[in-house]
């Protein structure tokens, strides 16, 4: 189900990469998403052990379900972000897919 509201917020397109036991590397896995721009995370989410890094944590939400999952990269602008963690997220009356990623630039 797609709301107006998000909607106008999701103006970030992304797609990510998934490892691949046949290659050297990670290979594309979905493309042409959107999502809201990014956000850092507060510090009491920052504190969760399973997002715990000494790198920049950002979060940004996806609409419906797509298949990301931690160990995925995110590419936003060409640059791949580490995938923390993800989680359903409740919005309205709708669910949105929460996800978590590493800045390892800084």
């Amino acid at each position: 189900m797609t709301d107006s509201s998000f909607a106008y917020m999701a103006t970030v397109k992304a797609s990510t990469k998934r490892p691949s036991s046949l290659s050297s590397g990670p290979v594309t896995n979905l493309t042409n998403l959107k999502c809201i721009p990014r956000a850092p995370v507060d510090t009491v989410t920052r504190q969760r052990p399973d997002l715990q890094t000494p790198h920049m944590l950002y979060e940004t939400f996806f609409q419906g379900n797509p298949d990301i999952k931690k160990g995925d990269l995110l590419v936003i602008d060409s640059v791949d972000y580490p995938v923390k963690n993800v989680e359903p997220w409740p919005w309205g009356t709708d669910t949105r897919l929460r996800v978590f990623f590493e800045d390892l630039r800084n």
